[in-house]
């Protein structure tokens, strides 16, 4: 999705002062000339500032501190909305990962109000109002965003999260089911759905998405302890405890798996 290119105005600093007697004609054009010149080069640097405001804001080499920083002066510093969009969605995303839900709310509406037809913005603010526990919030941007890029798996993938969240699993497994058939190469949305399925006791579902998204991440422990819990309630403890045991060996310090095979005995 394209950024906004940056189109910034620039305030020069005025000249002002007195001449002794009258002053020539061409001594007041020289003048003029000279404070053009000076107000030139003013905005040229008010601009350089903002582009590099604009980089510092988006720079994830940087510290969250100092692109916050950077974002805020963008913002302030130019009438560019779409600019000004940027550097919101940029500043809520470092809230976001703060873990500064409400400020990370402000910022991602202020971008909407900027620039709503950004399905990014309404996806970022579902994340924050997910993070805030405001789940028909959550899905009624992330609804927006997928009207708005229906192409998009992450959006129904997140969408799915907050349905099962309210216990919609239904929704859910519709949701990531959508979010498979866009991208089927992404372990994610087949864990989310078998634990939707697991949810609503459809366990032996719930075995086949987490063994398709083992085949996709056959090293991520929480798969295996997740198809572990399933055997485990079908009474299946052969199964559950080879399962659990795997995770082990791949994350020896994963607590659910040793407290799964602890609950298991020999």
């Amino acid at each position: 999705m394209g950024r906004a290119t940056l189109a910034l105005e620039g305030d020069a600093g005025g000249v002002s002062g007195r001449r002794s007697g009258p002053g020539s004609m061409a001594a007041r054009t020289l003048l003029l000339a000279i404070v053009l010149c000076i107000m030139g080069h003013a905005g040229g640097a008010v601009a350089q500032t903002a582009e590099e405001l604009l980089e510092s804001c988006r720079n994830e080499a940087l510290a969250a501190a100092q692109r916050i920083d950077a974002c805020t002066r963008l913002i302030a510093a130019t009438n560019d909305e779409g600019v000004r969009a940027e550097g919101h969605l940029q500043r809520g995303i470092l809230h976001e990962l703060g873990s500064r839900g409400k400020a990370a709310v402000e910022d991602y509406t202020a971008a909407i109000a900027l620039r709503p037809a950004n399905p990014l913005a309404h996806f970022d603010r579902g994340n924050a109002y997910t993070q805030l526990g405001q789940l028909d919030l959550a899905v009624a941007d992330y609804t927006q965003a997928i009207k708005l890029d229906p192409k998009e798996p992450d959006f129904f993938n997140n969408r799915g999260r907050a349905h099962d969240a309210k216990g919609q699993y239904d929704l859910a497994i519709a949701d990531y089911t959508e979010a498979i058939r866009l991208d089927g190469s992404n372990a994610q949305p087949l864990f989310n759905r078998g634990h939707s399925y697991a949810s609503k006791g459809d366990y032996r579902r719930a075995i086949v998405d987490f063994g398709l998204a083992m085949k996709l991440a056959p090293d991520d422990p929480d798969i295996y302890v997740a198809r572990g819990a399933a055997y485990e309630v079908l009474g299946e403890v052969r199964a559950a405890r080879a399962d659990f045991t795997r995770a082990i060996e791949i994350d020896p310090d994963h607590e659910d798996a040793q407290e799964a095979l602890n609950r298991l005995g020999p």
